[in-house]
């Protein structure tokens, strides 16, 4: 019986293989593309895209090449280009979303309560500086200019690391409806998070509605409700009250029929920061006796993972940086972005009771080095997936061996103040400058 990693690593190998038998979903030409043995087959193609290119084409090809360990002759850049144009988005829209079913098929999941913890937030970033970009992903604009950008939705879990769902859309939608509309695709055995800027009740009735359940942080001027609870001193409340009216609307144009006199039932809890602060959970998990209030605080503060999924996503594995500038393989070059980010915890997850054991003999915990990891991956991508499949183990086994000498200790009581930074029209890459770039 092969290993959980194994066994993963064969669901993402075997999906090029399905898709060349369902060529009328994935390809542009399904009679034509992919139908002749070239040296830009799909399994390559599909890889050398996972792998991020991030520097000069050439280059790029002349490396995969070299750990192809081949003795073909290197292909040009424009080869790349016409081989790149064949597949359709949905193909790494597919792939992705086995990258992150696969890992709850093969792997034991860590829960809370039974639950699964997602989080669901929004942010955007910067494509080419293209009008036909700009017309597809959309734009981010002031006074002075305006500049192609895209907004995502994503959900991650916080205890396993993986991004579970992603949903594109422009500035012209708010995230809370893009959030709305996918409340019936969440799991019920998932907790789902949220952060203020969901505060309504219609993202808690549509969790009641489709059988799921969620916490959200209020604002302490959400309401007089939350405001009476903040005076009274007490720690958690049952509410019900009557639906709002922008809730009915919004569930009317979801197409769900709710009574005139249809109310809401939530329960709300006040928890002390370290800060000095009190933040406010409304949670649609009502029984006080099995979910205990005082550790929805810690809960609540898991929900940071997701921003450091983004810091990731954006920094380590520059998302902004794209390597094309047709729409089609601007959309490989995001969904591979988070295919590898996937890939990566994976791999990870198979060295979590060695990283454990190490960290029995060490002061504070340590944890894989994200940053150095990807770099690694990056030809290891290639060498796991393209290499004849006698050398796999052997390249695992090096793969963890440089990541558990590569491992960075966890911070314990780090509570560092966010600092909000704006996208200016003139900046092409928006990365941090606090760590060395692995690509």
């Amino acid at each position: 019986m092969p290993s959980p990693l194994r066994a993963y690593l064969d669901a993402l190998e075997q999906f090029p293989f399905s898709a060349l038998q369902k060529p009328q979903h994935y390809f542009r030409r399904p009679c034509r593309d992919f139908t002749r043995r070239r040296s830009l087959h799909l399994k390559r193609i599909v890889w050398l895209n996972i792998s991020l290119l991030k520097t000069t084409i050439f280059v790029e090809l002349d490396q995969f090449f070299d750990w192809l360990g081949t003795s073909e002759c290197l292909v040009t850049k424009s080869a790349l280009v016409q081989a790149r144009q064949k597949s359709l988005p949905r193909f790494f829209s597919n792939l992705f979303q086995i990258s992150a079913d696969a890992f709850y098929k093969y792997f034991k999941a860590r829960r809370r309560k039974g639950f699964r913890l997602w989080a669901t937030d929004g942010s955007g970033f910067r494509v080419l500086d293209k009008h036909e970009l700009g017309e597809v992903f959309g734009w981010h604009g002031n006074q002075h200019i305006r500049v192609p950008s895209a907004r995502m939705l994503v959900c991650f879990d916080l205890l396993n690391y993986v991004v579970t769902a992603l949903r594109f859309h422009t500035r012209n939608t708010a995230e809370i409806v893009v959030a709305m509309r996918g409340v019936d695709e969440i799991p019920k055995d998932v907790l789902m998070i949220y952060d203020r800027a969901y505060g309504l009740h219609i993202i808690p009735f549509l969790h009641q509605h489709f059988g799921s359940n969620c916490v959200i942080r209020l604002r302490v001027n959400f309401s007089n409700i939350v405001k009476s609870i903040l005076k009274s001193g007490e720690s958690q409340q049952l509410i019900n009250e009557p639906l709002q009216i922008k809730a009915k609307q919004a569930l009317s144009e979801l197409k769900i029929s709710v009574p005139a006199d249809a109310t809401i039932t939530y329960r709300l809890i006040q928890v002390l920061l370290p800060t000095g602060e009190t933040e406010v959970p409304l949670t649609t998990l009502l029984d006080k006796k099995k979910y205990h209030w005082p550790h929805f605080g810690e809960v609540y503060r898991k929900r940071w993972g997701i921003e450091s999924c983004f810091f990731v996503i954006k920094s380590f594995l520059q998302l902004s940086n794209f390597s094309a500038y047709t729409e089609n393989n601007c959309w490989q070059d995001i969904y591979s972005h988070f295919i590898l980010y996937n890939l990566q915890t994976a791999l990870h997850e198979s060295l979590d009771k060695t990283i454990s054991q190490i960290n029995t003999r060490r002061q504070y915990n340590y944890k894989p080095n994200r940053n150095v990891s990807a770099g690694l991956l990056k030809r290891f991508v290639v060498k796991i997936f393209l290499r004849p499949a006698a050398e796999i183990a052997a390249h695992l086994n090096e793969f963890h061996r440089q990541i558990l000498q590569t491992l960075e200790a966890e911070r314990p009581g780090k509570n560092k103040e966010r600092r909000r930074r704006l996208m200016r029209g003139t900046e092409r890459h928006v990365h941090e400058k606090n760590y060395r770039r692995a690509f």
